[in-house]
């Protein structure tokens, strides 16, 4: 009797840790050829509800503003190649270019640019040199972008966001029954609540049925006119009722 045998490939399990090793071995070029994926499983969109797909991943934070400028991010163009985003400070202005990241990644000289205004010439902003050391250095913040500390850093304020916009839905959707007259106390009830988040980051732990009655409360009790909340008809700060 004949056996077959039969070879099971093991899987590679693409991971933070998996990309942050690539990146530590320097080659830059392999990073770039991986940075789409990269992008898909670890950025953010750019826009809310622009796409299903991560499409940015912003370094700002993580990387050094040179001369005139500073890498901000890596994103994907509508055509899903990978550029650059380069902010720059100008005379009197600033801005963003975005370059091909293949364009840039062993150093490029973005020209200047001019603009005429009252009889004189001024630079928008002067030539832009991005060295190949410094375009291995934003790939390098990419991968302290990549570290647990940060991922989870990103995920809490990501929490936070969308835990907000549901509370502040809820709260946004009273003022479509209120009549002109009746903004000063929604305003002041939608400041109380801020308020009150702000005091007491632990909220954030609730889930947002846990939080409901909480806001609620703080709305009621602080949907008020500013002459209540101020206790006469001067310019004195407004006192909210903060108690949850």
């Amino acid at each position: 009797m004949k056996y077959k045998h039969t070879k099971t490939m093991a899987t590679t399990r693409k991971t933070a840790k998996y990309y942050r090793d690539i990146i530590s071995k320097g080659n830059v070029s392999e990073v770039v050829n991986l940075l789409p994926e990269i992008i898909k499983k670890f950025g953010r969109k750019r826009w809310e509800d622009y796409s299903k797909t991560n499409d940015i991943i912003y370094l700002k934070r993580l990387t050094e503003f040179e001369w005139n400028h500073q890498i901000e991010s890596f994103f994907l163009s509508d055509k899903g190649k990978v550029c650059v985003d380069i902010y720059w400070q100008g005379d009197s202005t600033d801005g963003n270019k975005s370059e091909y990241a293949k364009d840039v990644m062993y150093g490029k000289t973005i020209p200047a640019e001019h603009e005429f205004i009252g009889g004189r010439t001024y630079y928008t902003h002067s030539d832009i040199r991005i060295s190949r050391e410094e375009f291995a250095n934003a790939i390098k913040a990419l991968a302290d972008y990549l570290s647990p500390e940060n991922i989870k850093e990103r995920k809490v304020a990501q929490a936070k966001a969308e835990l907000d916009k549901k509370i502040f839905n809820m709260i946004d959707a009273k003022k479509k029954d209120l009549c002109r007259g009746d903004f000063e106390g929604f305003w002041n009830g939608r400041m109380a609540v801020q308020k009150v988040l702000e005091l007491h980051p632990e909220l954030y732990k609730k889930t947002f049925e846990e939080l409901k009655p909480i806001i609620e409360k703080v709305y009621d009790n602080n949907d008020k006119s500013d002459f209540s909340l101020r206790g006469g008809w001067y310019n004195g700060e407004k006192k909210y009722n903060l108690a949850i």
